[in-house]
């Protein structure tokens, strides 16, 4: 088995939004038999509105791109203006957003807030960054640009060099040491809370 494999957005699933208006592309689901436990997804939001209700779920939302939105939640707000900003909130909160300049792209990550976290990180080349894989759910790097990444997981001398198109997105099976050489991008980790 590869350490590693990359999904490009044709892989991804088209899915209808909770509330039907508009769709995301789920790039990575488990669900376990009490419930969904993490999802991964790339959406468009066009308009202002409400969003859907996902009590029991924990969202970290990333700006991908657009001039940025506002999301006013039950008790605070978050102001999202460059890409790869970031909003951590209760898929349970009333949550509003309001577009600055029209229409933006986000990448959504929740996990079920029982038994579930994730590590959502930015990064920006150049940069490395180090993670275990150890009793993981899911660790990947989403790209937000065309990136080139140097994957070392002890198993090639000086790793591997690989170019990945934008918004597609590289899954790690073992602890790995990544050198961002070129782009931009998230870095996600789901594990069990408990």
């Amino acid at each position: 088995m590869p350490n590693f494999i990359i999904i490009e957005p044709s892989q991804y699933l088209r899915m209808p939004w909770k509330n039907g208006l508009g769709e995301t592309l789920e790039i990575q689901r488990h669900e376990d038999e009490i419930d969904l436990r993490f999802r991964i997804s790339q959406a468009s939001v066009v308009e202002d509105g409400m969003f859907s209700d996902f009590s029991g779920l924990h969202r970290t939302l990333v700006l991908l791109s657009g001039e940025g939105m506002t999301l006013k939640h039950t008790n605070h707000t978050n102001l999202l203006t460059n890409p790869l900003d970031m909003a951590r909130f209760s898929g349970g909160d009333e949550t509003h957003a309001t577009l600055k300049n029209g229409k933006i792209e986000d990448l959504n990550i929740m996990v079920r807030d029982t038994d579930t976290q994730a590590r959502v990180e930015e990064y920006t080349a150049p940069c490395s960054f180090s993670f275990s894989n150890n009793d993981t759910l899911f660790s990947g790097f989403y790209c937000n640009e065309k990136c080139t990444l140097g994957i070392d997981n002890g198993e090639v001398v000086n790793g591997e060099i690989v170019s990945v198109d934008a918004h597609s997105t590289v899954i790690f099976s073992k602890d790995t040491r990544v050198l961002l050489s070129q782009g931009s991008g998230v870095f996600i980790q789901v594990f069990a809370s408990n």
